[in-house]
């Protein structure tokens, strides 16, 4: 198998999974070599040790159990609901792999050009980790747990996960689908691109998720994909805050500041702000201004934020401080109440 299946130390793995489609495939090229008496268990676990899968993440991390009776089958530390009081919290798995908008590396959009004739060394763009698009098994999970008595009676109710639905920075680009991958080749065959296209139209989160939140009369949907602090708020007055800003910031796409995107492609990607259609909400409080006017994001590699809902008041409140000054004073720069929904 010679340089085909290189071994990978942990860190390697944790930034470049491979799909289990793709691992099919590249056990099937040379099942003869791996498992010549074909045995099943063999194979099972050789899938496994070369495409991606949660374990090791498991074993390292505890998370909560789910604490609905009437809808056991959860995705186990995957995906969940519990209750804090008069919180109703759903963590959900929607996430994907994050690579690397470079065009000259192996990216979201494309590989690298000494890759292209080993497909054994493809990234194949950005994989969804567990569908969360309708009908999928934690979809279905999902609307059993918005119409349990735990969701319904819960006073406040708040949904988090990983990826950003509303944004302005870079991660929300492309749109939360699978990748459709595209091979360009000369007359004669030769492969001179393999791209990665990801329609707009069928972004799971905007399409199938945020609608069954929106109609769930969800408070909070909490996220932070993108290194940044910025809030929305939808017209039926359900809340997005994304806040994550803790030293390791990309920037936010706003103003001049444009996001990598490639050069061709029949997808036209939203170059700067939200692509879904929001508007950004500015810090009521106390926002950073620039060049004299308020920022609605807060985006630094120094100042970090963080916020706190209090369920006694309904509040929202976001603080930020100075980490190069350890006695730095930490400031309340923005704060939203929960009214009441809009049907």
């Amino acid at each position: 198998m010679g340089q085909a299946l290189p071994n990978l130390n942990l860190n390697e793995q944790f930034n470049d999974p491979r799909p289990q489609a793709a691992a099919a495939q590249l056990y099937n090229t040379y099942a003869a070599t791996i498992n010549p008496q074909n045995d099943p268990q063999l194979r099972q676990r050789w899938l496994k040790n070369h495409s991606f899968n949660t374990d090791t993440v498991r074993e390292i991390l505890s998370l909560p159990k789910n604490t609905a009776p009437n809808n056991p089958q959860s995705g186990g530390e995957n995906y969940y609901a519990i209750s804090f009081g008069d919180l109703r919290l759903i963590s959900l798995y929607v996430t994907n792999l994050w690579r690397i908008p470079d065009p000259q590396q192996r990216g979201r959009f494309q590989e690298k050009a000494e890759d292209l004739e080993h497909p054994q060394d493809w990234g194949y763009g950005q994989m969804i980790f567990e569908s969360i698009e309708a009908g999928s098994p934690q979809y279905q999970w999902l609307v059993k747990e918005l119409n349990s008595p735990e969701f319904q009676l819960a006073k406040y109710k708040m949904v988090m996960f990983h990826h950003p639905p509303h944004s302005l920075g870079g991660n929300i680009v492309p749109p939360y689908t699978n990748p459709v991958q595209v091979i360009d080749r000369t007359p004669q065959g030769a492969i001179t691109a393999v791209r990665y296209e990801y329609p707009q139209k069928d972004d799971h989160i905007i399409r199938d998720l945020l609608p069954l939140l929106e109609k769930a009369g969800v408070h909070l949907v909490f996220y932070g994909h993108t290194h940044i602090w910025n809030r929305f708020q939808s017209a039926t007055g359900m809340n997005f805050l994304e806040s994550s800003n803790v030293g390791n910031s990309y920037g936010a796409y706003a103003g001049e500041k444009t996001r990598p995107l490639p050069e061709k492609s029949s997808e036209k990607y939203v170059v700067t702000g939200n692509p879904n259609g929001l508007a950004p909400i500015a810090p009521t409080l106390a926002p950073i201004v620039e060049y004299g006017q308020p920022l609605p994001y807060l985006s630094s590699n120094d100042i970090t934020a963080f916020s706190i809902w209090d369920t006694a008041t309904g509040l929202v409140s976001s603080y930020r401080f100075d980490t190069r000054e350890s006695n730095s004073p930490v400031i309340k720069f923005d704060e939203f109440p929960f009214n009441a929904r809009k049907s």
